[in-house]
């Protein structure tokens, strides 16, 4: 196991220069998001992020226990930038693997190459205006789907805000942003599983069609979608 320190122009800047100092791409690289947090210039964008990773070998799930295995980024080789998670029998679920961030532009246009980046927004910031038949359809093509309202909230874990039980004030902002302004992703500090961005600025889709995300548990985990903006899209798996 080696840890690696790296900063970047962002979070996925970050952590794509961390593994290439081991000479890794994303696709085959195994490891844990141990910290992670960004520097905000006086316009509220991001100035500088620094991520601290753990390099680990891919294994098959069945070489590890659920301990090993819980906030591990693509332990077979198999999920990349995709943490497992171990779900809840008690509650129906499954483990399951999660994106550690959300679904980008880049990502979107790689599947959609009818569709054209919004002028003035950057390739990795995460998509939005989709509706959920074109968020289906997109997890569908990568074999992906969208997320319960089940696995949502044990992504989330039992505090106030997924991070922690109260906002940073350094480490990004909550709340909607301005209707014309798409903020990056990754603001905010990880959950202890290393996802980016659960309760931050960005509204994501539930496989029931509501949307979930962008503030405090205490306002709700799940909504109706109508009226809400920005919303994105996260995928999962079944592990």
């Amino acid at each position: 196991m080696a840890a690696i320190h790296a900063n970047g122009a962002g979070v996925r800047h970050a952590i794509a220069r961390a593994l290439a100092t081991a000479n890794l791409a994303p696709s085959d690289a195994v490891f844990r998001v141990k910290r992670a947090r960004v520097e905000l210039d006086r316009d509220g964008d991001v100035a500088r992020a620094e991520v601290s990773i753990e390099l680990e070998d891919a294994r098959p799930l069945a070489a590890r226990s659920p301990q090993e295995l819980r906030g591990l980024v693509n332990p077979d080789g198999a999920h990349k930038l995709m943490a497992w998670l171990p779900g809840d029998p008690a509650r129906g679920v499954a483990p399951y693997f999660m994106d550690i961030l959300a679904v980008s532009w880049s990502r979107w246009l790689e599947q959609q190459p009818a569709a054209s980046l919004p002028t003035g927004v950057d390739r990795y910031c995460p998509v939005v205006g989709v509706d959920l038949p074109a968020a289906r359809d997109f997890a569908a093509a990568v074999g992906k789907r969208l997320p319960t309202a089940e696995e949502w909230s044990l992504a989330w874990g039992g505090r106030e805000l997924p991070w922690g039980d109260a906002p940073d004030p350094i480490c990004g902002r909550v709340g909607r942003p301005r209707y014309d302004v798409l903020p990056e992703g990754g603001l905010h500090p990880p959950t202890p599983e290393g996802i980016f961005d659960l309760g931050a600025w960005l509204w994501q889709w539930l496989d029931d069609g509501r949307v979930a995300g962008c503030g405090p548990a205490s306002e709700g985990p799940a909504r109706p979608a109508p009226g809400l903006w920005p919303v994105g899209v996260r995928l999962v798996q079944d592990a």
